[in-house]
C-alpha cells in the first residue's frame, strides 16, 4: 500500500473519531448542566480512548439515550479499529521509513541497485556481497516468498517500491553506483537503461543489463549479458578442448545450443593438426539460413582437410549408436531442462559410448556433468564481464598502437566490439597451446607471463604458425557474422578484403597478427 493512501485512511478514521467525541460531548455535558460524568471534552476523549482500547473502566460513561447510542458506535467500531491503525502505522514505519533511513545512512557507499527483486537477483547480490561487504544493495521492489538464503548480511540490503531514478537521487553522486536490470523481458531491460542513462548524468553509473538480442550500438556505461552467452562462454572456457578430443555431439537446439556452437567455433580455433567435428541434431534451419557464409569456413555435411565441419543429423540422435559410441562429448543443450536430463537418462540406459556427458541443467546430477546454472551464471564476472571487457580493451589498444590508427573503444561499433571480446575469449587456447602440460582452465596473470615467455622463444616457423591461427580466427569470426569477401571494405555490406587465406595477405599483414599474441605479456 502506497504512502499516500496509509496517510489517507488514517487521517479519515481520525475525522470519524473526532466527530464522534465532538457529538458525544455535545449531547452529554451541555443538555443535562453538567449533571452526567461527561462534563468536558477531555472526558469524551478518555471514554474513546478506554472504549477503543477495549479497557473500558467504567469510571466515564454516557447517560443520555443519544450519548449511549454513540457510544455504542464507538464499542462496536472500535473491534479491529485499534489493531488495524496500529498496523497501518507499523508498515507506514517498516517498509518505508526504516529502509529509506538505511538508504541514507549507505549514501557515502558505493551502491547495487536491482530494478527488480527475485531468486536471481538475490543470488547475485549475494555473490557480490563477499568481494564488496561495505557496499548497499537496493532492490526496487517488493519481496513475496522468498527465501533469505541470499540475505546473509541484511544491514546491508534495502528493498524499496521506488523508480530507480528516486533512489539514485539518494546516493552521494561522487560514489559509484551499479544498475542491474535482470528481468526477463530483454528489450525492456534495454529500453528502461538507456533511458535511464539519457536522464541522469553521471560518470560512476555503470548498467548492466539482461538482453537477448545484439544492438548496433550500446551506449557507453552499458554492459549486455544473457544467459545462453554466457552459458556457453562458461561451458568452453571451464571444459576446454583436450588434445585427445574431436568429434562433438550436440544434442538439442534453441538459444543455449545455437551459442554454445557459435561461441565454440569461434574459442576452439586449433591448429590444423587437430579438426574438430560437431554433429548436431534437433531442428538447426534456422542456424543455418542465418550462417549463410559459414560453408566458406568450415565443411558443411563433409569433412575438411585439415579446418572443422559440421554435420547437421537431423532430429533422432537414437538412430544414431555408432556416432555415439565414437564421441568424445556429448552435450545434451536444449532450452528444456527436464527434457535434457530424460535424454541424459536415456542414453545412460540404452546406448554404449566413452563420451564425458554435458547437460544444460539448473540441478546437479551425479552422472554427468551439469552446465548453465545460476550458480556458474550468476557471478561478478559473468554478469559485470569486467575482466573480460578490460582484455579486450586492452586488445583494441595495442593494436591501435601497432597500427597507428583505429578508433578507441569508445567509438566502436558494438560488432566491433564483440570482435574484440572474441579475441580476449581466444587468449585462454592461446596459453593452453603454449603451455600443453598445464591444467589451465582461465586466463591469469601468471600463465599469461609463462605462456608469452615461451611465444618469445619460439622458433620462426612456429611464430608464423600461430599467425595463420590468428588470421584464421579472425576470418572465422567475421563469416560466423555474415561478412563475406571483397576487394572494398564495406561495412554496411558486411565487405572486407582481408578476408582471404592467410598466404593471400601482405607480409605487414601478416606480422600485424603478432600482436594477438603479444597481448600476453600485457596482461597484469
Amino acid at each position: 500500500m502506497k504512502k499516500k493512501r496509509i496517510l489517507q485512511i488514517i487521517f479519515s478514521i481520525f475525522i470519524f473519531y473526532l466527530i464522534l467525541t465532538v457529538l458525544l460531548f455535545l449531547v452529554e455535558a451541555f443538555p443535562k448542566g453538567g449533571e452526567g460524568n461527561i462534563t468536558s471534552f477531555g472526558d469524551a476523549a478518555w471514554y474513546l480512548l478506554a472504549t477503543l482500547t477495549t479497557v473500558g473502566y467504567g469510571d466515564i460513561t454516557p447517560v443520555t439515550p443519544l450519548g449511549k447510542t454513540i457510544g455504542a458506535v464507538m464499542m462496536i467500531s472500535s473491534a479491529g479499529v485499534l489493531t488495524f491503525v496500529l498496523g497501518l502505522l507499523f508498515t507506514l514505519l517498516f517498509g518505508r521509513f526504516l529502509p529509506s533511513l538505511r538508504l541514507w545512512l549507505f549514501r557515502h557507499k558505493e551502491w547495487y541497485v536491482f530494478s527488480n527483486l527475485d531468486e536471481s537477483s538475490q543470488l547475485l547480490a549475494s555473490r557480490l556481497a563477499k568481494d564488496a561487504p561495505d557496499a548497499a544493495y537496493v532492490f526496487c521492489g517488493k519481496e513475496e516468498n522468498l527465501s533469505q538464503e541470499h540475505f546473509p548480511t541484511m544491514h546491508r540490503f534495502v528493498i524499496l517500491e521506488d523508480p530507480i531514478e528516486t533512489i539514485l537521487s539518494r546516493q552521494d553522486q561522487t560514489k559509484p553506483c551499479n544498475v542491474f536490470f535482470m528481468s526477463r523481458d530483454g528489450w525492456e531491460n534495454f529500453s528502461l537503461g538507456c533511458s535511464l542513462l539519457n536522464r541522469v548524468n553521471r560518470k560512476d553509473l555503470k548498467l548492466y543489463c539482461n538482453v537477448d538480442h545484439g544492438p548496433d550500438r550500446v551506449p557507453e556505461g552499458m554492459v549486455l549479458f544473457n544467459r545462453p552467452d554466457n552459458a556457453a562462454r562458461h561451458y568452453w572456457t571451464s571444459h576446454p578442448v583436450e588434445e585427445k578430443e574431436s568429434v562433438f555431439v550436440l544434442i538439442g537446439d534453441g538459444k543455449v545450443a545455437q551459442r554454445l556452437l557459435e561461441r565454440g567455433l569461434l574459442i576452439n580455433v586449433l591448429p590444423m593438426e587437430h579438426p574438430l567435428e560437431y554433429h548436431l541434431f534437433g531442428d538447426w534451419e534456422d542456424f543455418q539460413r542465418n550462417h549463410y557464409e559459414l560453408s566458406t569456413v568450415v565443411g558443411i555435411n563433409e569433412k575438411w582437410d585439415g579446418d572443422d565441419c559440421l554435420f547437421f543429423e537431423g532430429t533422432n540422435w537414437n538412430a544414431s549408436a555408432e556416432l555415439l559410441k565414437r564421441a568424445d562429448r556429448i552435450l545434451f543443450c536444449g532450452d528444456d531442462e527436464e527434457e535434457n536430463l530424460s535424454g541424459m537418462s536415456m542414453l545412460r540406459r540404452y546406448f554404449p559410448t566413452k563420451a564425458l556427458v554435458d547437460v544444460y541443467a539448473g540441478i546437479a546430477d551425479d552422472r554427468c556433468r551439469i552446465f548453465g546454472g545460476d550458480d556458474q551464471l550468476l557471478t561478478k564476472e559473468m554478469v559485470m564481464q569486467e575482466k573480460l571487457n578490460q582484455t579486450a580493451v586492452k586488445m583494441n589498444e595495442f593494436y591501435r598502437q601497432k597500427t597507428g590508427g583505429g578508433s578507441t573503444w569508445a567509438e566502436l561499433s558494438e560488432f566491433h566490439r564483440q570482435s574484440n571480446i572474441a579475441a580476449a575469449d581466444h587468449l585462454l587456447t592461446k596459453v593452453r597451446l603454449l603451455l600443453p602440460q598445464e591444467n589451465i582452465t582461465s586466463v591469469t596473470p601468471e600463465n599469461c607471463e609463462a605462456a608469452y615467455a615461451k611465444y618469445k622463444d619460439l622458433p620462426e616457423k612456429r611464430k608464423e604458425g600461430c599467425r595463420w591461427l590468428e588470421h584464421k580466427r579472425w576470418v572465422r569470426f567475421h563469416v560466423v557474422n555474415n561478412w563475406s569477401y571483397s576487394s572494398v571494405r564495406d561495412n554496411s555490406q558486411r565487405h572486407h578484403p582481408l578476408l582471404v587465406p592467410y598466404e593471400e595477405l601482405t607480409r605487414e599483414e601478416q606480422i600485424l597478427d603478432d600482436s594477438a599474441w603479444e597481448l600476453l605479456g600485457e596482461i597484469k
